[in-house]
């Protein structure tokens, strides 16, 4: 059986717990990181890496000054510049606060932003180069190899373990995915949000659909394998949106409750809209165009940026995208997932990201 290759945490859990059902995802991976390019870091193998968690929560975000300060971002201008408010035109980055705009009231976490259960990341601090390779033994280079596939190894064994817990809570997006339905039509009207549902989930409405409109349906949706990645993050309760690009604006249609609770908006305000109201002032132009260019793709991404919650208060995300495909490979929805990150952790990451393109600007 492959427990054995469990964090000793994990061990722990199944001996006292039993069933994979009764575990959480912070039992089976929280010796576990990811690094902004996707790649696994074992804690308790790796201590040379800058933790993406903060010490303490912020509600505003810092940046390095030239003399190593950090110094908190400039406040945006709330709701009331995003345009969330007006119904019938489409979301706007947030603007600038400024003489004459509304205030918006500030909204306080509800709870911890980011928790323990929720996806974490890590820098690491020493960057291995190809000059670094060649200076390294035969012996080195083995050793390293076997490391990588031991890695690997454990974790697809930890996939494997996670996927017999999530056959057994795919009733939590079931009930999700009714919620969803009745908030179209408390929120569209109940012809329009009719026509909508009817439009996804027809007889001829692919199966990949978000929104099923039968139990075979739904059924047939949480097996697809990219659904099974929305089941993994609705099981560990983490921040994030779906949206859908075969609507005008690929809106948000659906949002987690730990994507409410850090971006302090409501569901209301943010769902059949644009995800662009986190952007604001400061958010870097560059990492903006870096996203939109993965949906154009296709692609998945991890980027970090400044984002700005509903009362102008900012916080650094490590952004995650990915495209969800139905079994013919076309493109249904995007998952856009938020990890909010330390100033330090930041820091260094886009510090990497600027050197990155600067390095394709000379190619």
């Amino acid at each position: 059986m492959f427990r054995a290759d469990l964090s000793a945490g994990a061990q722990q859990a199944v001996a006292q717990r039993g069933t994979p059902a009764t575990l959480n995802l912070d039992d089976i991976f929280g010796d576990v990181m990811f690094t902004p390019d996707g790649d696994t870091v074992f804690l308790s193998e790796e201590q040379d890496v800058l933790n993406s968690g903060e010490s303490q929560i912020t509600t505003m975000a810092s940046k390095p000054s030239a003399d190593g300060r950090f110094v908190p971002v400039n406040k945006g201008g709330g709701l009331y510049t995003t345009q969330l408010t007006e119904r019938e035109k489409p979301a706007l980055v947030m603007g600038a606060a400024a003489p004459g705009v509304a205030q918006t009231q500030s909204v306080p976490y509800k709870k911890a932003p980011q928790e323990r259960h929720h996806l974490q990341y890590a820098m690491p601090k020493k960057k291995s180069s190809r000059s670094g390779d060649r200076k390294m033994s035969e012996q080195q280079k083995h050793e390293r190899r076997e490391r990588n596939r031991e890695h690997a190894k454990r974790s697809r064994i930890r996939k494997k373990f996670l996927l017999e817990s999530l056959q057994q809570s795919v009733a939590l997006l079931k009930e999700e995915n009714e919620k969803l339905r009745g908030s179209i039509r408390e929120h569209l009207g109940h012809d329009k949000a009719e026509r909508l549902l009817a439009q996804n989930t027809g007889d001829d409405a692919p199966d990949a659909a978000l929104i099923a409109n039968s139990q075979g349906a739904a059924n047939k949706v949480l097996d697809d394998p990219d659904f099974s990645f929305i089941k993994a993050l609705q099981t560990a309760q983490q921040n994030f949106v779906v949206t859908d690009p075969s609507l005008p604006d690929n809106p948000i249609v659906y949002a987690s409750q730990g994507f409410l609770n850090l971006t302090g908006y409501s569901l209301d305000q943010i769902l059949g809209r644009n995800c662009r109201f986190l952007q604001g002032p400061e958010t870097d132009p560059k990492a903006v165009e870096r996203i939109r260019h993965a949906i154009e793709q296709g692609n998945d991404l991890s980027v970090c940026l400044l984002n700005y919650r509903v009362d102008g208060t900012t916080f650094w995300n490590q952004f995650f995208i990915a495209a969800l495909r139905d079994a013919s490979g076309n493109i249904t929805n995007f998952v856009g997932v938020q990890c909010k990150v330390s100033d330090q952790y930041a820091a260094s990451v886009t510090k990497e990201q600027e050197a990155a393109g600067d390095d394709s600007g000379d190619e």
